[in-house]
C-alpha cells in the first residue's frame, strides 16, 4: 500500500512540474529580489526590473507587484550583473556591479522619483551578504578564492578545510571530507546539478571514481562551488554530513582561456621525521607530479549561444626504492633469481621487487553549451569525462619481499552529463529543471598476467608474487539518474516552492576474492623443489566457474530515492525572513534475487 502511495504521489509531482527554483539539490543559480518605491514610501506596482549579466548579455526580468517588491529567481551565478528598474513617468535607476552567489539571494531595493526630479545613477560596487541572504550553515567558495588559494592536490578537500565543521584527511583514496563529524560517505556531492557521490559507498574520498584517488573534476573547470551542513530550506536535502554542491564555469561574449602546467617532485617538499633521538630529518624518495592543461569558453553566438572546454591530464609517479641489504629473511639473491627462474617456466613474470613504482594517471574532459533560448527560457548542457589508471605498487620492506605484480591496477571511468533549464513565465511564475545522469565504471585488476596468489614463509621475512588476491574477480558499474524540478509561485512577500528531487540507481558489483587460488608455503625450499602447500584455498562461482571479470556471478539491482517538498519563505521586511516548509523523503529497494537453497540451511562459516 506504501509503495503504490508512493508511486501515485511521485507521478502527481512529475505531471505538476513538467513545465526548479532556488536553491535545490544540486542547486546550480542564484536570485535576486527587492522592492522598489518612490521618495514618498510608497509602493511601486508594475515596475519593470532587468537584470542583465554584461559577460554574456543575459537579460532576466519581471515587473513589480502590488506591494512594489519584485523576486528574479534562477540566474547566473557571478556577475557582475546591472539592476534596471523602469516605470512610465519616473527616472530610471540602475545598481551596476552586483554578484550574485550560489543559492543565495541578492536583496536589491530602489528609491526612484519622478522625472521632473534628476537623479544620477547608483553605482553599487560591493555589499555583504545579510543574515537573511543564507539558508543555515553554509560556506561558499568563489572563483576568486579558488584562484588564488594555494593548493597542492587540486581537489575539492584542499577547499573544504575553509569550512570550520569540515575534517579533511587525506588517504590513498585521495581526500575524505568529514563535515560536522559525521562519515563522509553521509555527504551528498552534486556537480551542475548531477549526482556525483559514491553512491556504492567503497571510495574513501566518496566521489566518483575515488577508489584511484583521483578528483572527480578538474578544479580549473569549477566556477564556485558550496558546502552546507545544516539549510534551513526543504528544498535540501539527501545527507546527513553535509552537501557539497558546485558548478562548471560557462562560456561569456568575450573568449577567455588559460593553459597550465604544474609541477612537483621531493626537492619541492618538506623533509620526513626520522625516529632517532637527534630529532633528524631525511628527504623524501624521488617522486613526480605533473598536472598540465587548458580551458578555454566564448561564443557561439553573441548574447546567445556560449560554450566551455576545459581539459586536463594528471601524471603522477612515486617510485618506492628498497634495499635488499636491510632484509631480514634467509633468501638471498641467488635463491630470488631460482624462484624467478622458476616461475618464467610457468610462463609467468612476477615482475622486480626492489624499485616498485606506483602511478596515477587521469585525463579529464569538460564540455558545456549555455543557450539563451529567450528572454524567458535559459538551457545549459555539460558533460565530462574521466579516466584514472592507479596501480598501487606493492613496496618491500625489511620483512616481506613484494613482487611488483601482486600489486591492483585500477582503472575507473566516469561520464556525467546534466541539463538544465530554468525558464521566468511572469513575475509570479517560475520553474527550474535538472536532469542528470551518472556513469561509473570501477575495474579493480590484478597487475600482470592472471596467476595464483603465493605467499612463502622465509625465517623472519615473507616472499609474495601472483595476482592480487581481491582483485582476481571485481567489477562495479553504476549508473545514476537525477531528475530534479522546482516550480516557484511568487505571491508579493511569499515566496511558495512546490518540489521533487528524484534520484534512480542500477549497480552491478562482481567480487570473487582468491578466485586464481591462493597457495602458502612453509619455505622458499618447499616452493623450488615442488613439494605440497601448506594452506590452499580458492573462491570460484557455483553459477559458471568462469575465472576473472567475465563471471555470470555478478549481482544486479536497483534502487531509488523519492522526495517531494512544499515551502513557503515570507519576506517580512529587509531585515526579517521566514521560511516554513514540509518535506519527505523514501527510500525505494527494487527485487532482489534471492537463493532459497542457501536461506533454507544454515552454511558453516569457513575458518
Amino acid at each position: 500500500m506504501i509503495k503504490l502511495f508512493t508511486k501515485c504521489l511521485f507521478s502527481c509531482l512529475l505531471l505538476l512540474l513538467v513545465s526548479s527554483n532556488v536553491f535545490g539539490q544540486g542547486s546550480t543559480t542564484g536570485n535576486i529580489n527587492g522592492k522598489i518605491i518612490d521618495v514618498n514610501k510608497e509602493e511601486i506596482i508594475g515596475a519593470n526590473v532587468v537584470a542583465t549579466h554584461v559577460p554574456t548579455g543575459t537579460r532576466y526580468g519581471t515587473v513589480t507587484g502590488v506591494d512594489g517588491s519584485y523576486f528574479i529567481p534562477n540566474m547566473r551565478v557571478g556577475g557582475p550583473y546591472t539592476v534596471t528598474v523602469t516605470y512610465i513617468g519616473y527616472q530610471e535607476q540602475s545598481q551596476e556591479n552586483v554578484y550574485l552567489k550560489l543559492g543565495q539571494t541578492n536583496r536589491r531595493n530602489f528609491t526612484i522619483s519622478e522625472s521632473s526630479t534628476t537623479l544620477e545613477a547608483v553605482t553599487v560596487t560591493g555589499s555583504k551578504i545579510s543574515a537573511t541572504d543564507k539558508t543555515g550553515t553554509e560556506t561558499t567558495i568563489s572563483e576568486d578564492m579558488i584562484a588564488t588559494l594555494p593548493t597542492l592536490s587540486r581537489a575539492i578537500g584542499d577547499f573544504a578545510r575553509l569550512t570550520p565543521q569540515a575534517t579533511v584527511r587525506e588517504g590513498n583514496d585521495g581526500f575524505s571530507i568529514s563535515l560536522g563529524g559525521v562519515n563522509n560517505r553521509y555527504n551528498a556531492i552534486y556537480i551542475d546539478g548531477a549526482v556525483n557521490n559514491d553512491v556504492f559507498g567503497l571510495a574513501g574520498s566518496g566521489t566518483n571514481g575515488g577508489q584511484t584517488g583521483v578528483s572527480p573534476l578538474s578544479i580549473d573547470a569549477i566556477e564556485e562551488f558550496q558546502i552546507s551542513l545544516a539549510p534551513f530550506d526543504v528544498t535540501k536535502g539527501g545527507f546527513a554530513g553535509g552537501a557539497i554542491n558546485a558548478i562548471t564555469r560557462s562560456g561569456t561574449n568575450e573568449f577567455k582561456g588559460s593553459a597550465y602546467y604544474l609541477f612537483r617532485n621531493q626537492s619541492l617538499a618538506g623533509k620526513t621525521p626520522v625516529d632517532d633521538d637527534e630529532f633528524t630529518r631525511r628527504k623524501l624518495n624521488d617522486f613526480t607530479g605533473e598536472t598540465y592543461g587548458f580551458r578555454l569558453g566564448g561564443p557561439i553566438i553573441k548574447n546567445k549561444l556560449f560554450f566551455f572546454v576545459n581539459a586536463e591530464i594528471q601524471r603522477d609517479q612515486t617510485p618506492q626504492p628498497f634495499d635488499f641489504a636491510t632484509y631480514q629473511g634467509t633468501a638471498n639473491r641467488d635463491s630470488l633469481n631460482r624462484l624467478e627462474a622458476k616461475l618464467s617456466g610457468y610462463g609467468y613474470d612476477p615482475g622486480t621487487f626492489e624499485d616498485n613504482e606506483s602511478f596515477l594517471n587521469s585525463e579529464k574532459i569538460t564540455v558545456k553549451f549555455d543557450y539563451n533560448l529567450s528572454d524567458v527560457h535559459k538551457l545549459s548542457l555539460k558533460h565530462s569525462y574521466i579516466n584514472a589508471e592507479n596501480l598501487e605498487g606493492v613496496q618491500s620492506g625489511t620483512r616481506r619481499i613484494n613482487y611488483l605484480n601482486s600489486s591492483e591496477f585500477f582503472n575507473s571511468t566516469t561520464n556525467t552529463t546534466s541539463l538544465e533549464v530554468n525558464s521566468i513565465f511572469s513575475n509570479k511564475l517560475s520553474n527550474s529543471l535538472i536532469l542528470g545522469y551518472t556513469k561509473v565504471v570501477d575495474d579493480r585488476d590484478p597487475f600482470g598476467s592472471p596467476f595464483p596468489y603465493v605467499s612463502i614463509n622465509d625465517g623472519a621475512g615473507d616472499i609474495v608474487f601472483g595476482s592480487e588476491r581481491f582483485s582476481t574477480a571485481n567489477l562495479l558499474n553504476q549508473s545514476t539518474f537525477t531528475i530534479t524540478n522546482n516550480l516557484s509561485l511568487y505571491r508579493g512577500k511569499h515566496n511558495i516552492t512546490i518540489g521533487t528531487h528524484n534520484e534512480f540507481y542500477k549497480m552491478e558489483n562482481l567480487f570473487l576474492a582468491y578466485n586464481f587460488g591462493e597457495y602458502q608455503f612453509n619455505s622458499l625450499d618447499d616452493f623450488l623443489n615442488d613439494r605440497a602447500a601448506s594452506f590452499f584455498q580458492r573462491v570460484y562461482s557455483l553459477r559458471d566457474n568462469v575465472s576473472g571479470d567475465e563471471s555470470a556471478a555478478i549481482s544486479s539491482f536497483g534502487g531509488a530515492q523519492l522526495g517531494a517538498y512544499v515551502q513557503d519563505e515570507i519576506q517580512v521586511d529587509d531585515r526579517l525572513r521566514i521560511t516554513l516548509g514540509l518535506r519527505a523523503d523514501v527510500p525505494i529497494f527494487g527485487d532482489t534475487p534471492e537463493n532459497r537453497a542457501f536461506a533454507a540451511e544454515t552454511v558453516p562459516l569457513i575458518e
